[in-house]
């Protein structure tokens, strides 16, 4: 901690107070520390003294897609540098959600709860809240605003016949979203996938035995984009030259194959997520907002192949 002090020009009580997200510090001052700090890479280490004045030094993360790889990396590496440990709960399966809900586990185990992805009820959300600590929710309705942008990159290329692969834990609410945009829907274009390589190699498989092929697909999984990607080029089809993809959004293997993606910033977004929580837990609010979502335009979508 001394170490830390000296680089950053302030006292180790300073250190002390801004990592462990305690009051007494500008919030100027606990980030430049928090920086300071993690490009010394010094986590702070919790002793008997912080646990007897109430800290508990422990968040709940709750998630119903556990894909959403580098949100929750975000989080998880934004807890440790400050102090706390990771409770990871994973809410996919129905029954297991169930028995959450109904024994809530918690208990005084854990001094707030990040909720990412998980899609809560309000019953479960009041549930979470009747615990009395601070709890912050990162929902999915950023993928609307994906979407839209998918949906509008294509629509300039000339796309009106687009499939929509909607992979794991998602309404069938986006089918709306295509006909408002102006786009043609059918039925047989709406799949369902789970958010995997395989998945997405199955979805083409369901596309090639319909009527006719769409000339584009969107996928709300990078890993199912992926998929489809392969499975075209193993049929023999070009891509982007018969059939567009787009992803809403962009893990590392997508990238690495060129594949057009809505960049969620999902690592930042799980950082902005733990920076409220923090200052939930210091009684302040933080009223920044997370980072946008954008298009990162690459070589898997082209303009509509004339049939």
């Amino acid at each position: 901690m001394s170490d830390v002090a000296r680089a950053a020009g302030v006292s180790a009580a300073t250190v002390s107070r801004a990592l462990r997200g305690e009051p007494g510090v500008s919030e100027a001052t606990r980030r430049y520390v928090t920086e300071v700090a993690k490009k010394m890479r010094y986590a702070i280490a919790r002793d008997a003294s912080s646990l007897a004045g109430g800290r508990r030094y422990a968040i709940a993360v709750l998630t119903a897609d556990v894909a959403r790889g580098d949100l929750l990396a975000g989080a998880e590496g934004a807890l440790r540098q400050a102090g706390y440990d990771v409770l990871l709960y994973v809410l996919k399966d129905t029954d297991a959600r169930r028995r959450f809900f109904e024994e809530l586990p918690l208990g005084r185990r854990v001094d707030g709860v990040l909720a990412l992805s998980a899609h809560l009820t309000d019953a479960e959300d009041a549930a979470l809240r009747s615990l009395d600590v601070p709890v912050v929710s990162v929902r999915d309705e950023d993928l609307r605003e994906a979407l839209r942008l998918a949906v509008g990159h294509l629509m300039g290329l000339g796309h009106r016949d687009v499939a929509l692969v909607l992979a794991g834990d998602i309404d069938e609410f986006y089918d709306e979203l295509l006909v408002a945009e102006g786009l043609s829907v059918r039925p047989e274009w709406t799949l369902w996938s789970s958010s995997t390589v395989a998945g997405g190699e199955q979805v083409v498989d369901a596309l090639l035995d319909a009527e006719r092929l769409p000339t584009a697909v969107i996928t709300t999984s990078g890993e199912v984009a992926l998929g489809v990607f392969l499975r075209l080029r193993r049929d023999g089809r070009d891509v982007p030259g018969d059939v567009s993809i787009v992803s809403l959004e962009g893990p590392d293997l997508a990238r690495a194959v060129g594949i057009t993606a809505v960049e969620g910033a999902w690592r930042e977004r799980g950082e902005h997520a733990v920076d409220v929580l923090l200052a939930g837990l210091r009684g302040e609010e933080d009223a920044t907002e997370p980072p946008p979502v954008h298009l990162v335009v690459r070589a898997s979508t082209g303009p509509r192949p004339e049939r």
